[in-house]
């Protein structure tokens, strides 16, 4: 039987190396085959890039935690076309030596890994060239640091770089007990233009156009998921990449990666009007105030030449620096004027929270080119003049969408418990801007993070963005406003689209301020894309936080609710209303005995992200606005709030309100396909799989259709898998998977299977 299973195994190995699918990871195995893969303490990689040519450089460090000297061979399976080109391991203060195994040497060695710690999951991890390297010994409770280079040229397509680091371990190396730290250095001749990952949360600096640095750390992180890096290089002033992902006889999805270029001239950046709207009244005592005005001033430094500007100081009156519905030029004189005008501020009084926004939507610079945005800053709700929070939110919106020419936007800070976070977005969300939030006894974090979203749209290069693909035939494309690109942002639009072939990408907006811009790219919209299988989730994830938001800020409607539904059931996606619903509602096939508290062979751990959004959804329906007769809905698409009866719900408050509307607002433009993943759920060949009672099952599974079921590990398994290496992802989920092959067919992996499956039986249900 062992002999079967390993010749089937070295079958397997063949079919992933020609495919080209090999995984890179670094584990230590003791030899000793009761003792698991050694725990890592931390995981670092550094990647430096230069024209295509990357070089990665690897430290792990071990720990020996079984309090025996151990015997272990580190194995590191290397990506095709990979060179080693440094290996550095020290025992008891000498350096070690490693071997590179050609394939046909580390599928043997493969095959003796995957039998002993019969993990379905490796199967996505073999192929290509093997490093191996003896370490003994390893002394009991001790650390053992291993550091690994090597060098390959990237993937390039359609103008975009493709990186890939696999992380998925299994054992207790799954997760490190420190630190994993990914930094990445990308130096390329042709400007580099976004830069991107679908797995990782990064933080990008740019210096010049040439030069990007990337980076991700965290702490006892999961190792589930590879690390994925794309970076775009384009010339011109904005580069556009686009990449897609489609599969056979479906709609197609896309994302459009976005950037400017870094080397910007003050005269080349975008003319601006601010309007800075503060609340003075009694709740902003002590040192909110004081901190308020240093952020103020810091904004004050950073206006442009060319930039025009207007102060608005609210409490129970409204009072302005200048003139009734005039904005001046941001001169030194009225800079200083307006720091002046700051230092004045007190804190007493109520809330005229309409008067302030009447007076700033008054304001209007002699062109109405002039891109113009409301810096909005609170600690309150409306108490003096117009109170009612969804009349405020009507006319507000109502005002800034009529507005010709240029758009105007209010980007809302609220500060404390007593904001209502559903009103205040609302007023964002209806002009095309954002809205952030700080607990407020904090001083110094008031004025950081406002200092911080002030920063971040200081310097638009381009305004009123407008993207198209006409003969794409794109539809339900987020974000739906795609506002203005700032200095050193990057802009990342996902969507569907129906045709295929040669067509233009279309970008439209203003530069300078005012002058129409119009750009076209040429790109190819493939009928069939298996590549960049991510796009789905990370669309499917803005769409929904898209619906959740509509639903908060004008109530719940049925088509609105069931289409969040359908979506998070399809892609395996946390939502308030299917946190804890989605594995109910799943068959499995009859005579499986169920297994409520199996675990998979290898952790899969909840991801925190996950756990965090659970939480921040408990209060979604106290947050969400009352639900209006129709006749007073807006009708607006994804608008500010017009529809709702009351814009006050008790959930909207307080640190829950902070985190749920933080929540919607990060996955209204996530970048990770992880982001609202189900802890019981995985999204694999373009669809999800639902954990229910120990068993992963295809959520396109139906009862009555016809089965074939097998043991993990059988002839007929690995039968299936030189069959339909396709299905090498979904396989990889555990030894209990059930997968609809078909709207007719059905593959069941569960050990009560009858154990003789062969691979005539195999191809006779293929056919």
């Amino acid at each position: 039987m062992r002999r079967s299973l390993l010749a089937s195994l070295a079958a397997l190995l063949v079919t992933f190396a020609a495919q080209g699918r090999a995984h890179a990871i670094g584990v230590l195995l003791p030899t000793r085959p009761e003792i698991e893969p050694l725990a890592i303490r931390h995981h670092r990689v550094s990647i430096s890039v230069r024209e295509r040519i990357a070089e990665t450089r690897v430290e792990q460090v071990f720990l020996n935690q079984s309090g025996e000297t151990l015997e272990a061979t580190y194995v590191f399976p290397l990506p095709p076309g990979a060179t080693v080109s440094g290996f550095t391991m020290w025992v008891d203060g000498r350096p070690q030596r490693g071997e590179l195994l050609e394939s046909a040497q580390a599928r043997a060695v493969y095959e003796q890994i995957v039998a002993r710690m019969r993990d379905p999951g490796l199967v996505e991890q073999i192929g290509g060239n093997l490093f191996r390297a003896r370490v003994f010994p390893i002394a009991p409770n001790s650390e053992q640091r291993i550091e690994l280079r090597f060098t390959q040229t990237l993937e390039y397509h359609g103008g975009v770089v493709h990186y890939r680091y696999p992380l998925r371990t299994a054992g207790r190396a799954a997760r490190t007990l420190e630190d994993l730290t990914i930094t990445a250095e990308i130096v390329s001749r042709t400007p580099v233009r976004a830069v991107y990952s679908p797995t990782h949360a990064l933080a990008i600096a740019r210096e010049g156009d040439q030069r990007a640095l990337a980076s991700y750390e965290g702490h006892r992180v999961a190792l589930d998921q590879d690390f994925d890096l794309y970076y775009a290089v384009a010339d011109g002033d904005v580069g556009l990449s686009l990449l897609s992902h489609r599969a056979g006889g479906d709609d197609g999805y896309f994302l459009a990666m976005i950037a400017p270029r870094t080397a910007l001239t003050e005269h080349e950046l975008a003319s601006k009007e601010v309007i800075f709207v503060f609340d003075t009244s009694g709740s902003m005592t002590g040192d909110k105030i004081a901190r308020a005005r240093a952020a103020l001033d810091h904004m004050l430094a950073r206006l442009g030449p060319n930039d025009r500007f207007q102060v608005v100081r609210f409490s129970t009156d409204v009072e302005l620096l200048f003139d009734r519905g005039a904005s001046m030029p941001a001169t030194p004189a009225n800079v200083a004027s307006a720091r002046r005008f700051a230092s004045r501020f007190v804190a007493a009084g109520g809330t005229a929270i309409h008067g302030a926004l009447d007076e700033a939507l008054r304001t209007r610079a002699p062109t109405t080119a002039t891109p113009r945005m409301i810096v909005f800053l609170t600690d309150g709700m409306p108490t003096v003049g117009e109170t009612d929070p969804a009349t405020i939110v009507r006319e507000v919106t109502a005002r800034t969408t009529a507005t010709t020419g240029a758009s105007t936007r209010l980007f809302v800070f609220g500060v404390g418990d007593d904001v209502n976070t559903t009103f205040l977005d609302a007023l964002a969300v209806g002009s095309g801007g954002t809205s952030d939030y700080v607990r407020g006894e904090d001083g110094a974090e008031l004025q950081q993070r406002l200092s911080t979203l002030y920063d971040r749209i200081a310097y638009p290069v381009l305004a009123d963005l407008h993207l198209s693909l006409p003969g794409a035939s794109a539809f339900d494309v987020y974000p739906r406003d795609l506002g203005h690109l700032y200095r050193g942002d990057q802009l990342l639009v996902v969507g569907r689209y129906r045709g295929e072939g040669a067509v233009q990408v279309v970008l439209e907006g203003r530069v300078g301020g005012a002058t129409p811009l119009r750009l076209e790219f040429p790109v190819t919209m493939p009928s069939a894309e298996t590549r960049n299988d991510f796009l789905p989730r990370v669309w499917a994830t803005r769409k929904v936080a898209t619906l959740l938001d509509e639903i908060r800020l004008n109530g719940e409607r049925p088509e609105l609710r069931e289409e969040v539904v359908r979506l998070a059931r399809q892609f395996g996606l946390v939502t308030p209303y299917t946190s804890y619903l989605v594995a109910e509602d799943v068959e499995i096939p009859r005579g499986i005995a169920p297994v409520p508290d199996a675990r998979p062979l290898r952790p899969m751990d909840e991801p925190a992200p996950v756990s965090e959004a659970q939480a921040d959804f408990e209060r979604f329906a106290d947050a969400t606005a009352a639900r209006a007769p129709q006749t007073t809905s807006s009708g607006g698409g994804g608008g500010g709030g017009g529809g709702a009866a009351s814009m006050a719900p008790e959930g909207g408050r307080g640190e829950s309100g902070r985190r749920l509307s933080a929540r919607l607002r990060d996955l209204r433009g996530a970048e990770q396909a992880a982001a609202l993943a189900a802890q019981d759920a995985r999204f694999v060949l373009g669809r999800a799989f639902v954990r229910r009672d120990g068993m992963w099952v295809d959520s396109r599974y139906r009862a009555g259709r016809r089965e074939l079921r097998m043991r993990w590990g059988s002839e007929g398994y690995f039968a299936l898998l030189r069959a339909r290496p396709e299905l090498g992802p979904a396989l990889a989920l555990g030894d209990r998977v059930t997968i609809a092959i078909d709207a007719a067919r059905v593959i069941v992996i569960d050990p009560s299977a009858p154990e003789r499956i062969s691979e005539t039986d195999v191809s006779a249900f293929l056919e």
